[in-house]
This record gives C-alpha cells, structure tokens and sequence, in this order.
C-alpha cells in the first residue's frame, strides 16, 4: 500500500490526470473571473484545492488572456474558439487511429470526414453549399398551338 503525502506531490500527480482540455479551459475562465472561490472550484472538478492553486500557478498566462476578455461572452466556451475545436477533432482522430478496428472502411471513412472537417475550419477548403433546384414551368399564352405546326 502505498502512501501519498498531501501538498505539492498530491497536486502534481493529480495535474497529470484529473482534467481533460476542456475543463482546464473553463477552470481557466472561472479562475480569471474569480467566482466562485477556489474551494468551490476544487469540488466541482473532484481535486483538491492544492491543485487549483497549482493550477493556477501553471496556467497563469491564459488565466490572464481569459481575464481580459471577460466581457466577451465566447471567451472560453471551446466550442467557439478555432483552436478548440480542431483540438477536439485531432483528440477524435487519435481515439480512431489508436482503435483496433482502424483500418475498418467505417473507422477509415469517419477518420477522412474528421480531415476534411479541419480542413473547411481553417479554410482550406471551401465550405460545403447547398444548391436548391426549383422547378421551372413555362407557360405559353396567346399563342395559337394549331399555327404552330
């Protein structure tokens, strides 16, 4: 059985586990914002309070960028950052070429559809269009059919 000393060693090891990308964004902002406190912070992600002040210490540039754009209502939502959102299709993508069925035509066509995503958010590719066909219909009036032929 092993025991682990509380303090900075309990901090650093739960730093390596304990939030994934986009947590450590939303700590971020709410750390800058400074509501709520950091105890409170530290029970809503299950660590401890030594690891927000940890945390803290380590992230403290995009603690200070979040800080500054804190009337932006985006401002740290992932989903509306570029950035976070490429991130989350390279996670997707590793999960899908780490997997055992990789080379499934599935597994390979959902992997092509997570590229070609990336490639339309950071413009490389045009964005998809939508094309509506419309039916035509051409009505002749005054004209005598019979003349015609």
């Amino acid at each position: 059985m092993t025991v682990r000393s509380s303090g900075s060693q309990s901090a650093k090891t739960e730093f390596a586990h304990k939030l994934n990308v986009f947590d450590r964004r939303q700590l971020c902002r709410a750390l800058a914002a400074g509501e709520p406190t950091r105890a409170d912070l530290a029970r809503a992600y299950g660590v401890t309070r030594t690891y927000v002040s940890a945390f803290a210490k380590q992230y403290a540039t995009e603690i200070d960028q979040f800080r500054a754009q804190l009337g932006d209502q985006l401002a740290g939502l992932w989903i509306a950052d570029k950035g976070s959102r490429v991130l989350a299709h390279q996670s997707d993508y590793t999960m899908l070429l780490a997997h055992g069925k990789r080379d499934h035509h599935e597994w390979v066509r959902a992997r092509t559809a997570i590229l070609q995503a990336v490639a339309e958010e950071l413009g490389q590719l045009p964005p998809r269009t939508m094309v509506t066909v419309v039916p035509v219909i051409h009505v002749v009036e005054s004209v005598d059919l019979e003349a015609l032929k």
